[in-house]
């Protein structure tokens, strides 16, 4: 089989022998991906074969390690995905989501809910995952929207130097929260120089949450827009943290998606705050 063949082109680290199999998109992103660190095949594969959003193939079930080098050996170990067209040759490959953010979206009992439309969000989320840690920018700046709200949430550090009574303060034991608003070319500047300035960069994905906004359910150009919020665990070369991403993102066009809003949130507060769908509704 194709996979197969992939990951003795991995153990030997001779690729050029599988190009056949991809389509030419997906047989750059392979190759970004097999560099991403020191990649090895991990345990045997256990591959599953579903059905794509688009009438395609996803075959799920290569776990891969990827190793970096800094002051400390980093190891990450993913699922890879991989996404087949209908040709039967690949035209993506992506990191997989994790278990736990996976059966979210898959087991999720929400009515009208079609396999079509998990695999659609799966597949979003994973390439959005996926082009961070290969630092894909001119993907990332295709799919947010020019006028998307982007905002970073923060608790702000006391300035020592100030008096007591100037330092913020807590309420009912939670710390206060700052946000940050900037538009989209701001934005992807300064990821362009995150990206510049770290060997590598991980985006872990956990528990998950999609809210389908049903108002647009009558509207042919936004009839499939999602609020998804997601715990994230992000890991690079000069920093980490952990909070939660929380998109605005339709879904209707299958082949450019696009993110109207962007809000990350620190873990560090009520959690009765974090940001949902409800909160960007017209």
């Amino acid at each position: 089989t194709a996979i197969s063949k992939i990951v003795e082109a991995i153990k030997t680290n001779r690729h050029t022998g599988i190009k056949q199999l991809f389509t030419p998109e997906g047989y750059e992103i392979y190759n970004e991906l097999i560099r991403y660190g020191k990649a090895r095949i991990v345990g045997k594969p256990k591959l599953k074969f579903f059905k794509g959003a688009n009438g395609g193939v996803v075959a799920r079930g290569l776990q891969m390690s990827f190793s970096f080098r800094t002051s400390l050996i980093k190891t990450f170990v993913e699922d890879v995905v991989f996404a087949f067209n209908d040709e039967q040759r690949i035209c993506n490959v992506a990191f997989g989501l994790g278990q736990i953010a996976e059966n979210d979206i898959l087991c999720r009992n929400a009515p009208g809910w079609k396999d079509e439309t998990r695999e659609l969000i799966m597949e979003f989320l994973e390439k959005y995952k996926t082009a961070y840690s290969l630092k894909r920018l001119d993907y990332i700046r295709e799919i947010f929207a020019d006028d998307a709200k982007i905002i970073v949430g923060y608790v702000p550090r006391p300035n020592l130097t100030k008096p007591k009574s100037d330092v913020p303060i807590s309420r009912k034991g939670k710390q206060l929260m700052k946000r940050n608003q900037m538009d989209k070319e701001t934005y992807l500047a300064r990821l362009e120089k995150c990206f510049k300035n770290n060997e590598f960069i991980n985006l872990s994905f956990s528990n998950t949450d999609v809210q389908w906004l049903e108002k647009y359910k009558n509207d042919e150009s936004r009839k499939e827009t999602f609020g998804i919020q997601i715990g994230q665990e992000y890991s690079s070369s000069s920093y980490a943290d952990m909070g939660y991403l929380f998109l605005l993102v339709n879904l209707t066009n299958h082949d450019m998606p696009l993110i109207e809003v962007r809000t990350w949130q620190p873990n560090e507060f009520d959690m009765s705050k974090v940001c949902n769908a409800g909160d960007f509704w017209e």
